[in-house]
Protein backbone atom coordinates (compact mmCIF):
# COMPACT_ATOMS: atom_id res chain seq x y z
CA UNK A 1 0.00 0.00 0.00
CA UNK A 2 2.81 2.44 1.49
CA UNK A 3 6.31 2.03 -0.02
CA UNK A 4 9.29 3.97 0.69
CA UNK A 5 12.63 3.15 -1.43
CA UNK A 6 15.97 4.63 -0.14
CA UNK A 7 14.28 7.98 0.85
CA UNK A 8 15.91 11.14 2.13
CA UNK A 9 15.77 14.33 2.85
CA UNK A 10 17.80 17.33 3.54
CA UNK A 11 17.35 20.64 4.74
CA UNK A 12 20.36 22.64 4.48
CA UNK A 13 23.48 21.05 5.79
CA UNK A 14 20.85 18.65 8.01
CA UNK A 15 20.15 15.32 7.15
CA UNK A 16 16.27 15.26 8.38
CA UNK A 17 15.75 11.34 6.57
CA UNK A 18 18.70 9.13 5.57
CA UNK A 19 17.93 6.14 3.40
CA UNK A 20 14.67 5.33 4.84
CA UNK A 21 12.94 2.10 2.99
CA UNK A 22 9.75 0.45 4.24
CA UNK A 23 6.93 -1.33 3.09
CA UNK A 24 3.34 -0.47 4.95
CA UNK A 25 0.79 -3.29 3.80
CA UNK A 26 -3.01 -2.68 3.13
CA UNK A 27 -4.71 -2.96 6.77
CA UNK A 28 -1.63 -2.08 9.06
CA UNK A 29 -1.20 0.29 11.62
CA UNK A 30 2.23 1.12 11.65
CA UNK A 31 3.57 3.63 13.85
CA UNK A 32 6.61 5.96 13.24
CA UNK A 33 8.09 5.83 16.56
CA UNK A 34 11.04 8.21 17.96
CA UNK A 35 12.45 10.66 19.92
CA UNK A 36 11.91 14.70 18.75
CA UNK A 37 14.16 15.42 15.26
CA UNK A 38 14.29 11.69 14.18
CA UNK A 39 12.67 12.11 11.12
CA UNK A 40 9.08 10.61 11.65
CA UNK A 41 7.46 13.63 10.92
CA UNK A 42 9.19 14.37 8.04
CA UNK A 43 8.89 10.81 6.47
CA UNK A 44 4.73 11.36 7.38
CA UNK A 45 4.97 14.52 5.69
CA UNK A 46 6.72 13.61 2.02
CA UNK A 47 4.13 10.25 2.06
CA UNK A 48 1.43 12.97 2.11
CA UNK A 49 3.09 15.12 -0.40
CA UNK A 50 3.73 18.23 1.38
CA UNK A 51 7.42 18.27 0.69
CA UNK A 52 9.34 16.30 -1.43
CA UNK A 53 11.95 13.56 -0.46
CA UNK A 54 15.43 14.56 -2.73
CA UNK A 55 16.24 11.23 -3.03
CA UNK A 56 14.27 7.83 -3.52
CA UNK A 57 10.51 7.35 -4.16
CA UNK A 58 7.72 6.96 -2.44
CA UNK A 59 5.07 4.69 -3.78
CA UNK A 60 0.93 4.54 -3.16
CA UNK A 61 -1.11 1.56 -4.53
CA UNK A 62 1.64 0.74 -7.17
CA UNK A 63 1.91 4.37 -8.03
CA UNK A 64 4.97 6.81 -8.26
CA UNK A 65 3.65 9.84 -6.05
CA UNK A 66 6.22 11.97 -8.11
CA UNK A 67 4.00 11.39 -10.66
CA UNK A 68 0.68 12.26 -9.14
CA UNK A 69 -0.89 15.83 -8.62
CA UNK A 70 0.03 16.62 -5.41
CA UNK A 71 -3.44 18.34 -4.34
CA UNK A 72 -5.28 15.38 -5.36
CA UNK A 73 -2.91 12.80 -3.65
CA UNK A 74 -3.64 14.85 -0.55
CA UNK A 75 -7.42 15.25 -0.93
CA UNK A 76 -7.34 11.18 -1.08
CA UNK A 77 -5.65 10.58 1.85
CA UNK A 78 -7.07 11.49 5.34
CA UNK A 79 -4.80 13.69 7.09
CA UNK A 80 -5.08 14.86 11.22
CA UNK A 81 -2.27 16.84 12.95
CA UNK A 82 -1.67 17.80 16.92
CA UNK A 83 -2.96 21.20 16.13
CA UNK A 84 -6.15 20.08 14.40
CA UNK A 85 -6.08 22.58 11.96
CA UNK A 86 -10.28 22.89 12.32
CA UNK A 87 -11.46 26.27 10.34
CA UNK A 88 -12.31 28.49 12.74
CA UNK A 89 -15.35 30.69 11.01
CA UNK A 90 -17.14 27.03 10.01
CA UNK A 91 -19.09 24.87 12.15
CA UNK A 92 -18.38 21.67 12.95
CA UNK A 93 -20.31 19.97 10.49
CA UNK A 94 -19.04 22.26 7.54
CA UNK A 95 -15.54 21.16 8.90
CA UNK A 96 -15.81 17.75 8.97
CA UNK A 97 -17.51 17.85 5.37
CA UNK A 98 -14.55 19.90 3.77
CA UNK A 99 -12.60 17.50 1.48
CA UNK A 100 -16.52 15.96 0.41
CA UNK A 101 -16.86 19.08 -0.43
CA UNK A 102 -13.94 19.90 -2.44
CA UNK A 103 -13.97 16.52 -3.98
CA UNK A 104 -17.24 17.85 -5.61
CA UNK A 105 -19.60 14.88 -3.81
CA UNK A 106 -23.57 15.72 -4.01
CA UNK A 107 -25.05 17.25 -1.52
CA UNK A 108 -27.28 13.50 -0.57
CA UNK A 109 -23.72 11.56 -0.59
CA UNK A 110 -22.36 14.03 2.00
CA UNK A 111 -24.63 14.11 4.02
CA UNK A 112 -25.13 10.40 4.06
CA UNK A 113 -21.16 9.89 4.80
CA UNK A 114 -22.01 12.97 7.95
CA UNK A 115 -24.45 10.83 8.96
CA UNK A 116 -21.84 7.34 9.44
CA UNK A 117 -18.81 9.35 10.22
CA UNK A 118 -20.51 10.85 12.82
CA UNK A 119 -21.81 7.88 14.19
CA UNK A 120 -18.49 5.79 13.98
CA UNK A 121 -16.71 8.74 15.91
CA UNK A 122 -19.51 8.98 18.81
CA UNK A 123 -19.66 12.60 18.18
CA UNK A 124 -22.98 14.26 20.06
CA UNK A 125 -25.61 15.63 16.94
CA UNK A 126 -25.44 18.58 19.16
CA UNK A 127 -21.91 19.45 18.41
CA UNK A 128 -22.51 20.04 14.52
CA UNK A 129 -24.08 23.86 14.78
CA UNK A 130 -21.24 24.64 17.34
CA UNK A 131 -18.03 26.55 16.28
CA UNK A 132 -14.43 25.03 16.88
CA UNK A 133 -14.22 27.73 19.57
CA UNK A 134 -17.04 26.40 21.42
CA UNK A 135 -15.35 22.63 21.91
CA UNK A 136 -12.78 21.36 24.27
CA UNK A 137 -9.59 19.96 23.17
CA UNK A 138 -10.53 16.48 22.90
CA UNK A 139 -13.70 17.48 20.92
CA UNK A 140 -11.76 19.57 18.76
CA UNK A 141 -9.38 16.37 17.94
CA UNK A 142 -12.23 13.76 17.71
CA UNK A 143 -13.80 16.60 14.88
CA UNK A 144 -9.95 16.63 13.07
CA UNK A 145 -10.10 12.47 13.09
CA UNK A 146 -13.79 12.30 11.16
CA UNK A 147 -12.79 15.18 9.08
CA UNK A 148 -9.93 13.14 8.45
CA UNK A 149 -12.33 9.71 7.82
CA UNK A 150 -15.10 12.20 5.65
CA UNK A 151 -14.09 11.40 2.39
CA UNK A 152 -13.36 7.17 3.13
CA UNK A 153 -9.78 7.18 2.29
CA UNK A 154 -7.71 4.42 1.89
CA UNK A 155 -4.93 5.89 3.54
CA UNK A 156 -4.93 7.70 6.79
CA UNK A 157 -1.82 9.72 8.37
CA UNK A 158 -2.01 11.06 12.02
CA UNK A 159 1.16 13.49 13.05
CA UNK A 160 0.79 12.79 17.12
CA UNK A 161 -2.71 13.50 17.06
CA UNK A 162 -3.49 13.43 20.71
CA UNK A 163 0.05 14.42 21.99
CA UNK A 164 -1.85 17.94 23.43
CA UNK A 165 -5.19 16.25 25.34
CA UNK A 166 -5.33 15.15 29.09
CA UNK A 167 -4.86 11.47 29.49
CA UNK A 168 -8.24 10.55 29.66
CA UNK A 169 -9.53 12.12 26.42
CA UNK A 170 -5.79 10.47 24.98
CA UNK A 171 -6.70 7.17 25.98
CA UNK A 172 -10.56 8.01 24.64
CA UNK A 173 -9.40 9.04 21.38
CA UNK A 174 -6.78 5.71 21.24
CA UNK A 175 -9.62 3.24 21.78
CA UNK A 176 -11.71 5.03 19.09
CA UNK A 177 -8.58 4.37 16.49
CA UNK A 178 -8.33 1.02 17.79
CA UNK A 179 -11.58 0.30 17.47
CA UNK A 180 -12.10 2.36 14.03
CA UNK A 181 -9.66 0.21 12.89
CA UNK A 182 -10.44 -3.18 13.18
CA UNK A 183 -13.96 -2.30 11.68
CA UNK A 184 -12.67 -0.23 8.26
CA UNK A 185 -9.54 -2.19 7.40
CA UNK A 186 -7.88 1.14 6.57
CA UNK A 187 -4.46 1.59 6.31
CA UNK A 188 -2.95 3.71 8.96
CA UNK A 189 0.55 5.71 9.26
CA UNK A 190 1.14 7.52 12.66
CA UNK A 191 3.60 9.39 14.07
CA UNK A 192 4.22 9.35 18.01
CA UNK A 193 7.12 9.90 20.50
CA UNK A 194 4.94 7.80 23.25
CA UNK A 195 5.80 4.61 23.82
CA UNK A 196 2.87 2.91 25.26
CA UNK A 197 0.62 4.95 22.48
CA UNK A 198 2.78 3.15 20.12
CA UNK A 199 1.99 0.13 21.79
CA UNK A 200 -1.66 0.27 22.31
CA UNK A 201 -2.25 1.07 18.54
CA UNK A 202 0.51 -0.53 16.17
CA UNK A 203 0.37 -3.95 14.39
CA UNK A 204 3.74 -2.63 12.75
CA UNK A 205 5.89 -0.07 14.89
CA UNK A 206 9.05 1.23 12.97
CA UNK A 207 11.47 2.77 15.63
CA UNK A 208 13.44 6.03 14.02
CA UNK A 209 16.91 7.44 15.08
CA UNK A 210 18.74 10.22 13.53
CA UNK A 211 16.73 10.31 10.26
CA UNK A 212 17.21 6.71 9.95
CA UNK A 213 14.96 3.29 10.63
CA UNK A 214 16.39 1.46 13.48
CA UNK A 215 14.65 -1.60 13.96
CA UNK A 216 10.60 -2.50 12.39
CA UNK A 217 8.79 -5.09 13.23
CA UNK A 218 5.51 -6.37 15.41
CA UNK A 219 5.25 -5.12 18.89
CA UNK A 220 5.98 -8.01 20.60
CA UNK A 221 9.16 -8.52 18.10
CA UNK A 222 10.35 -5.33 18.89
CA UNK A 223 9.91 -5.24 22.73
CA UNK A 224 11.17 -9.05 23.06
CA UNK A 225 14.17 -8.59 20.73
CA UNK A 226 15.37 -4.76 20.32
CA UNK A 227 18.24 -4.51 18.01
CA UNK A 228 20.26 -2.21 19.64
CA UNK A 229 21.22 -0.27 22.99
CA UNK A 230 19.02 2.96 21.55
CA UNK A 231 16.15 1.07 20.90
CA UNK A 232 16.62 -0.86 24.48
CA UNK A 233 16.82 2.39 26.06
CA UNK A 234 14.24 4.03 24.03
CA UNK A 235 11.72 1.45 24.90
CA UNK A 236 12.85 1.47 28.64
CA UNK A 237 15.08 -1.43 29.27
CA UNK A 238 13.67 -1.98 32.89
CA UNK A 239 9.72 -1.39 31.68
CA UNK A 240 10.48 -3.69 29.03
CA UNK A 241 8.85 -6.88 31.01
CA UNK A 242 5.99 -4.97 32.23
CA UNK A 243 5.54 -3.36 28.38
CA UNK A 244 4.83 -6.68 27.07
CA UNK A 245 1.65 -7.01 29.40
CA UNK A 246 0.37 -4.43 27.37
CA UNK A 247 0.28 -7.01 24.30
CA UNK A 248 -2.01 -9.46 25.79
CA UNK A 249 -5.72 -8.89 26.92
CA UNK A 250 -7.17 -10.50 29.60
CA UNK A 251 -9.64 -12.56 27.68
CA UNK A 252 -6.65 -14.34 25.92
CA UNK A 253 -5.78 -15.74 29.38
CA UNK A 254 -8.62 -16.06 30.77
CA UNK A 255 -9.27 -18.84 33.56
CA UNK A 256 -12.55 -20.89 34.98
CA UNK A 257 -14.23 -19.11 37.94
CA UNK A 258 -12.67 -20.81 41.64
CA UNK A 259 -14.75 -21.48 44.11
CA UNK A 260 -14.66 -18.41 45.63
CA UNK A 261 -14.75 -15.95 42.70
CA UNK A 262 -12.87 -12.67 43.26
CA UNK A 263 -15.28 -9.56 44.15
CA UNK A 264 -13.54 -7.26 42.16
CA UNK A 265 -13.66 -7.38 38.59
CA UNK A 266 -12.05 -5.96 35.13
CA UNK A 267 -12.99 -6.04 31.56
CA UNK A 268 -12.00 -8.95 29.29
CA UNK A 269 -10.45 -6.92 26.87
CA UNK A 270 -8.41 -5.05 29.13
CA UNK A 271 -4.71 -5.62 28.88
CA UNK A 272 -2.83 -8.12 31.65
CA UNK A 273 -0.81 -5.15 32.75
CA UNK A 274 -3.84 -2.91 33.61
CA UNK A 275 -5.26 -6.31 35.71
CA UNK A 276 -1.78 -6.39 37.48
CA UNK A 277 -2.16 -2.55 38.34
CA UNK A 278 -5.67 -3.44 39.64
CA UNK A 279 -4.74 -6.51 41.59
CA UNK A 280 -2.02 -4.17 43.83
CA UNK A 281 -4.26 -1.27 43.62
CA UNK A 282 -6.63 -3.17 45.39
CA UNK A 283 -4.30 -5.84 47.44
CA UNK A 284 -5.94 -9.00 45.96
CA UNK A 285 -3.91 -11.83 43.41
CA UNK A 286 -7.17 -12.45 41.65
CA UNK A 287 -9.49 -10.60 39.85
CA UNK A 288 -13.14 -11.69 37.89
CA UNK A 289 -13.52 -11.29 34.53
CA UNK A 290 -16.54 -9.54 33.09
CA UNK A 291 -17.74 -9.27 29.09
CA UNK A 292 -18.78 -6.60 27.77
CA UNK A 293 -22.44 -7.00 29.40
CA UNK A 294 -21.04 -6.64 32.71
CA UNK A 295 -21.43 -10.38 33.07
CA UNK A 296 -18.55 -12.67 35.09
CA UNK A 297 -17.11 -15.02 32.70
CA UNK A 298 -14.01 -16.46 34.22
CA UNK A 299 -11.06 -14.43 36.23
CA UNK A 300 -7.42 -13.98 36.20
CA UNK A 301 -4.83 -14.77 39.10
CA UNK A 302 -1.65 -13.45 39.49
CA UNK A 303 0.24 -16.93 38.50
CA UNK A 304 -1.37 -16.47 35.17
CA UNK A 305 -0.16 -12.99 34.65
CA UNK A 306 3.48 -13.94 35.60
CA UNK A 307 3.04 -17.20 33.40
CA UNK A 308 1.39 -15.52 30.07
CA UNK A 309 2.85 -12.43 29.93
CA UNK A 310 4.56 -12.62 26.93
CA UNK A 311 2.44 -12.64 23.24
CA UNK A 312 1.72 -16.22 21.87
Amino acid sequence: MIELDGVAKFFGPTVAVENVSLNVAAGDFCVLLGPSGCGKSTVLRMVNAMIAPDRGRIVIGGVDIATLDPIKLRRGVGYCIQSVGLFPHWTVERNIAAVPRLLGWSRPRIAARMAEVVAAMQIDKALLPRYPRELSGGQQQRIGVARALAADPDIILMDEPFAALDPISRAALQDEMRRLHEVSGKTFLFVTHDINEALRLATRIVVMNKGRVAQAGTPADILMRPVDEFVRGFLGRDELPLRLLDLVEIRDRIAPLSHRPSTTAIGGNATLRAALNMMLDHHVSRLAVADETGRIVGEIGLADIVAGGAPQ
